[in-house]
């Protein structure tokens, strides 16, 4: 093979490393602006990378926008395991729900509800919320039985849970308890919850 055909194939070849050393710090750049302190950008770096490293070959279509992903969402842990939660005075207990972890009445009767206003739903929200929330399977197990992917499985969920909650709050005066559990409610006369 003639030198010049070398030269211009080897030429033609990406420098893998410095690539990867410009989307590393790509990544603590764009950490680095929703956390504290660089410091804090390069750990949380360093933690995506090594998840990318166990991941299954062919787990990741585009590496690049999973490499993001997973670290806006190593971001968001940072700070679900950083929040700090007021102690809890006795007074803010509720005593009903000191024996057992069950719900309340209001809860369970109100519950009652939520099929009926279920299968009000839009086919794809109704399908989406009856898998994930009634029937227990993961937002992933959701989406392959559904044919979507499994964002877009999120993404059904959380707006079937919105309309859900528009029509109850439709349907009926809810009280939320400080800890945002259910604490009474008033049916409408048109409501046909109670």
């Amino acid at each position: 093979m003639p030198a010049s055909t070398a030269t211009s194939q080897q030429g033609e070849i990406p420098d893998l490393s410095a690539a990867w050393t410009t989307t590393a710090a790509e990544l603590v750049a764009f950490v680095r602006r929703r956390v504290e302190s660089s410091e804090v950008a390069e750990d949380i770096v360093q933690d995506v990378l090594e998840k990318l490293q166990r991941a299954e070959q062919g787990e990741i279509s585009n590496p690049q926008a999973w490499l993001y992903r997973a670290a806006r969402n190593a971001t968001i842990d940072h700070y679900r395991t950083r929040r700090q939660h007021d102690p809890v005075s006795p007074d803010q207990v509720d005593e009903r729900n000191l024996e057992s972890n069950a719900p309340n009445v209001a809860t369970r009767e109100l519950a009652q509800c939520l099929r009926p206003m279920i299968a009000q739903l839009p086919n794809k929200y109704r399908d989406a919320l009856t898998l994930v929330d009634l029937e227990g399977l993961t937002n992933a197990a959701a989406a392959e039985s559904e044919g979507v992917s499994v964002s877009g499985m999120k993404s059904r969920v959380q707006r079937g849970r919105s309309k859900l909650g528009q029509q109850l709050t439709a349907c009926c005066s809810v009280t939320l308890s400080q800890s945002g559990a259910i604490d009474d409610y008033a049916p409408s006369d048109s409501c046909g919850c109670g």
